[in-house]
């Protein structure tokens, strides 16, 4: 039997129909391909519907919490531009007032730091700082303790004011005030992390003495002697205060810190005994 051969064009004819018939799709996957597609569009659908439901409820709240945030961020500007203002006023005024104590009118210096004070904050807390030692350049003491005892009590202000306020309390308050009121205010100064440790141990060492508790006043003392750290002015200090507790007199401390009262009452060292005899009952 005679057979033809085959031509390549009809080859390429024959790989055309297989192809062709092959990337038509058979009517099962028509259907499943039809079915996806709806499904991904009745899916979309409901995805949309839900969305738009969900922004029907809620769009009010939404809106709502979108003017609080543009409210808020309003008001923290707004703040911020009042404070910003009101720390140049003050100090314009603090300024006014050194101005005014250069001049030698501490009246009217203690008159513009007042109301540096008034508006509080930090420069607040260091006009009252220098109010205070205005008062006690004009002899007016316990109207400068009572300033630093307010702002050594302050909770509002920084702690650099109020442990700076409450050393010079002590210092200054060390024959008026209540020991024992002062060594609580003192103590939490005397922790080796605050930068007043040393004079406040200083100072509870006078007060201790001032209670008659010599005995830890020598203690204290020593701690600072011994202490290499210790500023050599404070441990200079502590080294006479310690003779002093330590000497036949240091039995009973010095009269300004036991009984500061009584040095008023003493005959000045300047008079003659004729004259001391003459005012005497």
């Amino acid at each position: 039997m005679r057979t033809h051969p085959v031509t390549k064009k009809k080859v390429g004819s024959q790989k055309a129909a297989k192809a062709k018939k092959e990337s038509t799709p058979a009517p099962d996957d028509e259907e499943s391909g039809a079915i996806d597609a709806f499904m991904t569009e009745v899916e979309s659908e409901l995805r949309d519907e839900q969305i738009q439901k969900l922004w029907d409820s809620y769009k009010g709240w939404i809106y709502g919490a979108m003017a609080g945030l543009v409210l808020a961020v309003a008001a923290f500007q707004s703040w911020q531009g009042m404070v910003t203002d009101r720390l140049a006023q003050q100090a314009d005024t603090f300024a006014r007032a050194t101005e005014q104590l250069v001049d030698g009118n501490s009246d009217a210096a203690l008159s513009e730091l007042s109301v540096v004070v008034e508006q509080g904050g930090p420069y607040g807390a260091l006009a009252d700082l220098q109010r205070a030692g205005i008062l006690l350049e004009q002899d007016k003491q316990q109207d400068a303790i009572s300033i630093y005892r307010t702002l050594s009590n302050d909770g509002g202000v920084d702690y650099v004011f109020s442990d700076l306020a409450t050393l010079l309390w002590g210092i200054h308050g060390l024959d008026s005030e209540d020991p024992a009121v002062l060594e609580d205010a003192i103590a939490p100064l005397t922790d080796p992390s605050n930068a007043y440790s040393y004079s406040a141990l200083e100072l509870m060492a006078l007060l201790s003495a001032r209670r008659g508790d010599l005995d830890e006043a020598r203690a204290i003392l020593d701690q600072l002697i011994e202490d290499t750290n210790a500023p050599p002015a404070i441990k200079a200090r502590a080294v006479e205060l310690a003779a002093v507790y330590n000497s036949p007199l240091g039995s009973v401390p010095p009269r300004r810190v036991v009984a500061p009262e009584l040095d008023k009452a003493e005959p000045d060292a300047t008079m003659t005994d004729s004259d001391n005899q003459a005012e005497a009952p």
